[in-house]
């Protein structure tokens, strides 16, 4: 049996419904998901012997209707980050880019940093022909999504693009982080998005490549 920890919180994204589609991916007698609020579950992910943290947030201090979405505190994403770096795997969803523009700790971890986005509509999420487990047997998929525009490290591996206004854009990425792997998925907004087949073999196989 193999543990994963979804953490979740911020403003402007629908975590419960999240946290069911992501539960319905992965057989219960193989995948223990434990989803929680609590940041500081992080600092204990040792202990808990989690395999694979899942993030699904969307912080920095984002207001929706007056509420300020506070970042991590240091010592969590610390914490995050030395597990990762003695092997520990990491899965970024959509918005777990969202952050504080001095979480530049974080971003390195993740690969990126949200910018922006346009109101959603309609665009292809392509894979590069460079061949991946994350993406073995996925051809280009269209969906009805937030599109983000990010800031990202070098050291990404890019597997899937998208184009807004003549422009491509990383959708899928990877990269190592010391004896540890982070994969990131941008789309992944609206429960029609996590109900695509495509989507839901996506992130299947990326969390299958994380624990590999």
């Amino acid at each position: 049996m193999r543990k994963i920890l979804l953490l979740l919180g911020g403003n402007w994204h629908d975590f419960e419904g999240f946290t069911a589609a992501f539960r319905s991916y992965f057989p219960e007698d193989e995948i223990q998901i434990e989803a929680t609020y609590n940041a500081d579950k992080l600092l204990t992910l040792g202990e808990e012997k989690v395999d694979l943290v899942a993030l699904y947030t969307s912080l920095g201090g984002s207001n929706q209707h007056g509420r300020i979405a506070e970042d991590m505190k240091p010592e969590q994403i610390d914490a995050l980050c030395r597990w990762a770096q003695r092997g520990g795997k990491v899965l970024g969803v959509h918005s777990a880019t969202v952050m504080g523009e001095a979480q530049t700790q974080l971003r390195q971890l993740l690969g990126g940093r949200f910018l922006s986005h346009p109101p959603q509509f309609d665009f292809t999420v392509t894979p590069l022909s460079r061949e991946h487990p994350i993406t073995a047997g996925i051809g280009a998929f269209a969906v009805h999504d937030e599109f983000y525009i990010q800031v990202y490290n070098d050291d990404v591996q890019i597997h899937m693009v998208s184009s807004d206004r003549g422009v491509a854009y990383p959708m899928v990425w990877t990269r190592p982080e010391g004896a540890g792997k982070v994969a990131y998925v941008a789309p992944g907004h609206t429960p029609s998005v996590w109900a695509q087949p495509a989507y839901c073999q996506l992130i299947r196989q990326s969390v299958d490549w994380l624990l590999s």
